[in-house]
């Protein structure tokens, strides 16, 4: 182990440790500070206004007043955002090393860490994994390369680089990568417990991975990914990234992460913290359509039964009657060709203009004359939400970017919402169209324009071992030849005929801290059989339960995008695996969610 790598993680280990001390003080000493100023200026502060000169000099007064208060808050918040990067930098400075010759023939070593860290004359100690220079990094190979920085194309040699084990001030492994990125470290990595949560997987993401990470071309970016590609961590270091990038101008509260359920949001927290950032907002697509509903005065029960695929169509069409409940001159302030929407929003934007918007915009049209007039049996809530939104041309103008996980679940009505109400967001959206369980499948990429869309893909399954993955890419469809493995074969699946749960669970070779995933074909036959084994944890798509270590029963539909050291599969042969449409996506779903092993129980 180099010696001079083990010196310069001491020098970077006691700066830090050294400035939190430091900035731990500075902020108590800006407190007391401010304590004093506030009690000065309560016991000074008053306005006198006798003469013209009286009140020039109050003013002059609060004005180097308020220059004070502001000096104060900006020491404040940068002292504040150096001494949470110290401190999330202190357990491990950095992960790697990068050597750059820019052409000068001097090879520049440049160490990467999960935030950027400066000394006092801003000198680049630590540069952030998000920085444009460790692109070259993330490339995967030596030698020339280039990465962008600024709308400019900047050539360099990779010389080389390294990774690093740390722990605190503690060098415990350097690993030189040649030829791949961190196939030690990432193989250690993945060898790791999987419980309590997603884990960030900054120092080991692959080429395919940056890629998507750091697509910046277009505004709307699809990714379909197979099982166990890695497709969570990526959205969530693609948030990180973003919030990198728009530095200046978003914040984790601009960005909204759409996820399946209450139990997967749990899964994911923690991620983004751990890379610095605070944690922005997760919720699932029925939350966001009742605050939708909550917004335009309606109740939606269910989005089941309706008729957005039937009305995005209809609203493309003139209708010549004026629709029910509208006034004849509203719906006359357009041309009688024009497509119904268009004359709807314009008829909006007039009542707007001369003061006579409806008081309940949730009864501004007469719904079940309307449904006629449009060739409709009925307009349900769900449906009544969508036009009022369409009329209106409401937008979510708070959100900057949406990222969807999970996103092969979606029918088609809730990408008509959201490319109506996010017309302007950034999106990333990620699923696998093989992971569908139930419905009607969808072509996500023909709800957007195709100018605007970038359309990528993840195909190397990093999650399991290669008997594993083998096992589930049968069942993979279109996905069984491009399914890669990356880890050793390790033990194969066992399938087994009439077998106790109990007692494979006893013979599972689990150690500490490891989690077990039974996974049922339903709800219910998850809640009698957390029941019935001792010290198992029910995990429920509304509860707030995730992955622990131990037993976690669960349904197969909670379990996607979820993962464990070992996974029971229950009723492997029932009809839930058989059906002649889901059957084979329901058993890549099921088989793709062990890492460490897999047994499947008829």
């Amino acid at each position: 182990m180099s010696e001079t790598e083990a010196h310069h993680l001491q020098v970077i280990y006691q700066r830090l440790t050294g400035d939190i001390d430091r900035l731990t003080a500075q902020l108590a000493a800006l407190s007391q500070t401010a304590r004093d100023m506030k009690q000065q200026l309560n016991s000074e502060g008053h306005l006198d206004l006798g003469t013209f000169s009286d009140q020039l000099d109050s003013f002059a007064s609060i004005e180097a007043n308020n220059r004070q208060i502001d000096t104060l808050n900006a020491r404040h918040d940068t002292a504040v955002t150096r001494l949470a990067h110290a401190q999330l930098l202190l357990p491990q400075a950095y992960f790697a090393k990068l050597q750059l010759d820019f052409g000068d023939g001097d090879a520049e070593a440049l160490y990467l860490g999960k935030v950027g860290y400066t000394d006092e004359n801003t000198n680049d100690l630590i540069y952030d994994w998000r920085a444009p220079v460790a692109d070259a990094y993330y490339a995967n190979r030596t030698g020339a390369t280039s990465y962008q920085a600024n709308g400019h194309t900047i050539p360099v040699t990779v010389v080389a680089r390294q990774q690093f084990i740390i722990d605190h001030a503690d060098l415990q492994q350097v690993i030189d990568t040649d030829v791949a990125i961190g196939d030690p470290l990432l193989l250690d990595v993945l060898a790791s417990n999987r419980s309590g949560g997603l884990q960030e997987i900054t120092a080991t993401i692959q080429q395919e991975q940056n890629a998507i990470i750091r697509e910046n071309s277009q505004p709307t970016v699809i990714v379909d990914g197979v099982a166990g590609s890695g497709k969570t961590s990526v959205l969530l270091q693609r948030v990180a990234y973003q919030l990198y990038r728009h530095r200046d101008s978003w914040t984790p509260a601009d960005i909204l992460i759409l996820t399946p359920n209450v139990a997967f949001s749990r899964y994911i927290r923690g991620v983004l913290p751990a890379l610095g950032e605070a944690e922005p907002l997760s919720t699932t697509y029925l939350n966001l359509v009742h605050s939708w509903g909550r917004r335009f005065g309606l109740t939606i029960p269910t989005t089941r039964g309706n008729h957005l695929t039937e009305l995005a169509k209809i609203l493309q069409a003139p209708l010549t009657i004026t629709p029910a409940g509208l006034t004849k001159a509203a719906y006359d302030q357009s041309n009688a060709h024009d497509a119904l929407l268009t004359r709807m929003q314009r008829a909006w934007r007039w009542l707007q203009a001369v003061d006579r918007l409806p008081e309940d915009v949730s009864q501004w049209l007469d719904w079940p004359e309307l449904a006629k007039q449009l060739g409709l049996t009925d307009l349900t809530p769900y449906d009544q939400l969508y036009l009022l939104i369409q009329f209106t041309a409401y937008q979510q103008t708070a959100t900057a970017a949406l990222f969807v996980d999970e996103a092969q679940d979606y029918a088609a009505d809730t990408w008509l919402f959201l490319t109506a109400i996010y017309h302007n967001a950034e999106l990333t959206i990620v699923g696998d169209h093989r992971q569908r369980l139930t419905g009607q499948a969808v072509t996500i990429p023909d709800y957007f324009d195709p100018a605007k869309t970038t359309v990528l893909h993840l195909t190397t399954s990093y999650r399991a071992t290669g008997e594993i993955t083998r096992f589930f890419a049968q069942f993979a469809g279109d996905w069984q030849t491009t399914i890669q493995a990356v880890q050793a074969a390790g033990t194969a699946p066992r399938v087994l005929e009439n077998a106790d749960l109990k007692q494979v669970l006893a013979t599972l070779p689990t150690t500490p801290g490891q989690s077990i995933g039974v996974l049922t074909t339903s709800q219910e036959t998850a809640a009698e059989l957390a029941d019935q084994l001792t010290g198992a944890q029910l995990i429920t798509s509304e509860g707030t339960q995730t992955v622990q270590p131990g037993i976690n029963v669960l349904p197969l539909t909670v379990a996607k995008g979820l993962e464990f050291d070992f996974a029971v599969v229950t009723d492997w042969h029932a009809d839930f695996y058989q059906d002649a449409q889901f059957g084979n996506n329901r058993r890549y779903v099921a088989a793709s969610r062990g890492t460490k092993g897999l047994v499947l129980i008829h």
